[in-house]
């Protein structure tokens, strides 16, 4: 389809402006952008309804623009449903997909999901790893199409049992194993401490295999002397925030978002401070 364009924006107002044809979990809190043919979405005021990654293939004939806010498998699983391209047989690879998108990766192991789409799954995770599309970050509306085809064909070729692409995932989950027994330090209160040299909060199981609520992980980098700490939930707490508590405890120049916070930037702090993040943060889960 050399006509096809799939557009991407972190504002809603000027995606809806495009007026595409179809949107794909182009979703913004509360605000949703509709496609003219067809809205896929299912988050917030919307939960319930089916997840784009379930829909039928072909649901969206003649499609020429699709609208989204951000790429994953399940805004993946949704454009290869309009775009006629799903490959058949995947249904419980894309059930797969629909319980991460709504329950989060780290709780993979609550999925029952056969050994086979779970290597599946990692496939296009160690993909995903190359490809990246991001929106612009000054809220303009970008043309992706020729990324998120490569992110297609991917998925294609990984439900068609592509081996090295398959094999690309065996060695990205050995990578994220070791990079959480390498890093983690303790689990206390719900919360584990890691220290790594890289970005570690979206492990929040231990190696031992506990689910934790949250992860505070101090960032050396390589300066043994100091660094940086970031803190963040695995999923909403009502009444706790990152970014309140690492402002309580650092300054009004630390902060974030409730799920997800950071102190100061720039700021090398011992690692001492890094458990004084944990227990409050425990504090506040308790």
């Amino acid at each position: 389809m050399t006509d096809l364009k799939i557009l991407i924006a972190n504002n809603a107002v000027a995606l809806q402006a495009a007026k595409p044809d179809v949107t794909v979990e182009a979703e913004y809190g509360d605000a949703v952008v509709t496609g003219t043919m067809l809205t896929m979405a299912h988050h917030g005021p919307r939960a319930g309804q089916p997840a784009p990654c379930s829909y039928s293939n072909g649901c969206a004939p003649g499609v020429k623009t699709i609208g989204v806010s951000h790429v994953d498998l399940d805004t993946i699983g949704g454009v290869l449903a309009a775009l006629g391209r799903k490959p058949m047989g995947g249904s419980k690879f894309w059930q797969l997909a629909e319980f991460v998108d709504l329950n989060g990766a780290h709780k993979l192991g609550l999925s029952g999901a056969a050994p086979a789409d779970l290597r599946r799954l990692r496939a296009y995770w160690a993909f995903s790893q190359t490809v990246r599309v991001y929106a612009p970050r000054d809220g303009s509306v970008a043309d992706v199409t020729a990324d998120v085809l490569k992110h297609v064909v991917a998925v294609e070729k990984i439900l068609a049992c592509d081996e090295d692409m398959l094999c690309a995932g065996d060695e990205f989950a050995k990578g994220e194993a070791k990079l959480n027994a390498e890093s983690f330090v303790s689990f206390e209160g719900g919360v584990i401490l890691r220290h790594a040299a890289r970005f570690a909060n979206h492990l929040y199981t231990t190696p031992s295999g506990q689910i934790a609520k949250g992860v505070v992980t101090w960032n050396n980098g390589a300066d043994l002397s100091g660094g940086s700490i970031t803190m963040s939930l695995a999923d909403p707490v009502p009444g706790v925030s990152c970014g309140e508590i690492l402002k309580d405890l650092f300054g009004p120049e630390a902060g974030g978002h409730a799920g997800i916070g950071g102190a100061p930037r720039g700021k090398a702090l011992p690692k001492e401070e890094a458990v004084r993040a944990v227990e409050a943060l425990a504090k506040r889960l308790a």
